[in-house]
């Protein structure tokens, strides 16, 4: 008889819990991404003390990438370099692979994803503040600290230019090449190579056309480079010069790969030419960002 009037009081405890969780969802939660209420087209509802959300809409608030593994039953949040892991109706998730022990399972209610919001947001880097009063919770991006970044300068008799590169594993290599600026990565696999030219002197050389000085160049300083291997001409835009043309090499040499990205390029006084040479794996992971760097060319 006791079990059996504990099993009753723990049934009306259980539905009265639910009954709270209800009116909190009626009610409803507010959440704000940077001050900015975020819709639901399921609302969010405590349980057990707990906010659960439905998942797709927070990831694509704070533009994460979201999936739903309905065999296996996990949703997936990517954000910049971090990705979870949540399972539903399990109590450890996994970031990049590790497992972290979850306050609350992930649960699917009426077709949707629902996932404690305080862990979800924590774990992608979001400040997570609750108002009781009110019944909103605060998601604010964490500080960043500032990006470091690697600034070097060439200077001659008539001509002062420079470029910034994200990070600070660089460090300048001398270059007996007239105005030309060579930086390596402090690993050693990836360069930045960047030379300029006045017009008037290339003129005097004999190349009078933008044209005729990007085929010098690829016909003669770069031949080597470009006689190797496979050539793709690529797109790219800088703001602060008129890109004359751009390639990308792909060679590959006792069983090492490596790539070289070229641009050639103008200013009203200059020529320009750029290039970014490295190991396949690491010029891939890189290139882009090191493109964006070109556009620091000043």
């Amino acid at each position: 008889m006791k079990k059996f009037l504990a099993t009753i009081a723990l049934c009306f405890t259980l539905t009265t819990a639910i009954g709270i969780t209800s009116v909190w969802a009626e009610d409803g939660i507010t959440v704000n991404y940077e001050g900015n209420a975020i819709s639901f087209d399921t609302p969010p509802f405590l349980e057990n003390g707990i906010t659960m959300v439905p998942m797709r809409a927070i990831a694509e608030k704070i533009g994460a990438e979201v999936s739903w593994s309905a065999s296996a039953k996990i949703a997936t949040v990517k954000r910049e370099h971090d990705i979870l892991e949540i399972p539903a109706g399990g109590n450890v998730a996994k970031k990049n692979e590790q497992d972290i022990l979850l306050d609350m399972p992930a649960k699917v209610v009426d077709g949707r994803v629902f996932v404690p919001l305080r862990f979800v947001g924590e774990q992608l880097g979001l400040n997570v503040v609750w108002d009781k009063q009110t019944k909103t919770i605060a998601l604010t991006e964490k500080a960043q600290a500032p990006k470091k970044i690697f600034t070097t300068q060439y200077t001659s008799k008539d001509k002062s230019y420079s470029i910034t590169l994200p990070g600070e594993n660089w460090k300048e290599e001398y270059s007996e090449l007239e105005n030309t600026i060579i930086v390596d990565s402090t690993e050693g696999e990836l360069t930045i190579l960047i030379s300029n030219f006045r017009k008037q002197d290339v003129a005097a050389s004999g190349i009078q056309t933008a044209e005729e000085f990007v085929k010098f160049n690829q016909d003669s300083a770069y031949y080597a480079v470009y006689a190797m291997g496979s050539v793709t001409p690529k797109n790219i835009t800088l703001n602060n010069m008129n890109v004359m043309g751009a390639d990308e090499i792909r060679v590959e040499e006792y069983g090492v790969v490596s790539k070289a990205f070229f641009v050639y390029a103008q200013t009203e006084q200059y020529y320009y030419v750029c290039a970014i040479t490295g190991k396949e794996e690491l010029y891939d992971a890189h290139i882009a960002e090191l493109q964006k760097a070109l556009q620091t060319i000043k």
